[in-house]
């Protein structure tokens, strides 16, 4: 039995306490593509200012990155080599369960069709979405601002 499964001495059990917020500040970019990476961290640098954007070139550097920082927002590929986007998102699910934090939000793109577990996710939840690429500079930043708050 764990500590917040235990009654209180009125009987009742008390409450697990809240996930660690994410940090509010922090946007992780995930491309193997240094183009793409380059492209989206200039485009929401310059359309949420205040914001400090990262980049990582593959799912394990941004799990990596995520363990240290706690990004709000990530904006990932899914198909990148050592780690693809699907497995790096089911591993920050684990840091997150881990650590008690609150999960962020995951921005998906890809040029290919995706696979139905990213589908689920992004069904199942508005903290996450698909884009398509290639993706406007329009919806890119609309798709990142809308989950920052």
């Amino acid at each position: 039995m764990t500590v917040v499964d235990q009654p209180s001495v009125l009987g009742v059990a008390p409450r697990a306490s809240p996930p660690v917020p994410c940090d509010r500040s922090r946007i992780l970019v995930v491309d193997d593509e240094p183009s793409i990476v380059k492209l989206f961290k200039m485009l929401l640098e310059f359309d949420l200012p205040g914001r400090n954007v990262e980049t990582a070139s593959n799912g394990q550097e941004a799990v990596e990155r995520f363990r240290v920082a706690h990004h709000r927002i990530l904006v990932m590929d899914l198909h990148m080599p050592v780690l693809d986007g699907l497995n790096a998102f089911k591993s920050i699910e684990n840091v997150c369960r881990e650590k008690a934090w609150e999960m962020p939000s995951v921005v998906f793109c890809t040029g290919y069709a995706p696979p139905d577990p990213v589908l689920r996710a992004v069904s199942g939840s508005r903290a996450h979405c698909l884009l398509q690429k290639p993706v406007t500079c329009d919806v890119l930043v609309e798709a990142v601002s809308s989950r920052l708050a």
